[in-house]
């Protein structure tokens, strides 16, 4: 698929703080902040939003187990991420004013011009805020995905996803790691390599965002 920017930007009219459904993962938007709309341009239909920032995203992906607790609390910030679908929950009227067109759109332009994301064509705007965002960080190829009860943030290293309270899936270079509900402990080490992982994940999202989110929760029930 691919990408373009339309010069017609939003503005964030105040700072604030975000808390998704989820509880456990948040995130920091600025004032003064752009956003721009981004179309498949082939359907010329709008399919998310480039945010010139900065930004903060924070999640405790940190649960309680029989081991004591596991994961970790993730805090990051970027300059520039790409969100989809286009009517995430953190951004309403409330929060944006239109604005007039930028003179110099080059340097976005050519953010959307490298962006790399073989499987985004699965991201329409039948997606509605109670079924997931997606955000993807530009940034090494690192990702967040963020639902009502679960988050995963996904990075060239490892894969981390928490569900509710108390589940938890963690894949590194060493293990798979995860906590059921019970806080009852699964390892398995060498069962494929991260690169591998990584390629699963990709296949997996071809999908719907919402059924992403399911065919996650499955992976809590292989072990």
């Amino acid at each position: 698929m691919k990408l373009s920017i339309k010069n017609r930007p939003l503005k964030i009219s105040h700072s604030y703080e975000y808390t998704f459904d989820n509880k456990y993962a948040k995130i920091t938007l600025s004032k003064h902040s752009l956003l721009f709309p981004v179309f498949n341009e082939r359907q010329n239909k709008q399919i998310g939003f480039l945010i010139d920032g900065p930004i903060g995203l924070i999640a405790d992906l940190l649960v309680h187990s029989d081991d004591g607790a596991v994961g970790e609390i993730i805090e990051e910030t970027y300059s520039h991420i790409l969100v989809f679908p286009i009517d995430p929950p953190f951004l309403s009227l409330d929060h944006v004013k239109e604005i007039k067109p930028v003179e110099n759109m080059s340097p976005y332009e050519e953010i959307i011009r490298n962006f790399k994301f073989n499987f985004i064509g699965s991201i329409d705007n039948s997606q509605t805020k109670s079924k997931g965002v997606l955000i993807h960080t530009l940034k090494k190829g690192a990702m967040w995905f963020i639902g009502p009860r679960t988050t995963y943030f996904i990075s060239p290293t490892e894969i981390i996803g928490r569900r509710g309270e108390g589940q938890l899936f963690w894949l590194s270079k060493r293990e798979i790691l995860v906590v059921k509900r019970n806080g009852k402990i699964k390892r398995l080490s060498d069962v494929f390599s991260i690169k591998k992982a990584r390629k699963h994940f990709d296949q997996n999202i071809r999908v719907p965002l919402n059924q992403a989110f399911c065919n996650f929760r499955d992976i809590f029930t292989q072990f």
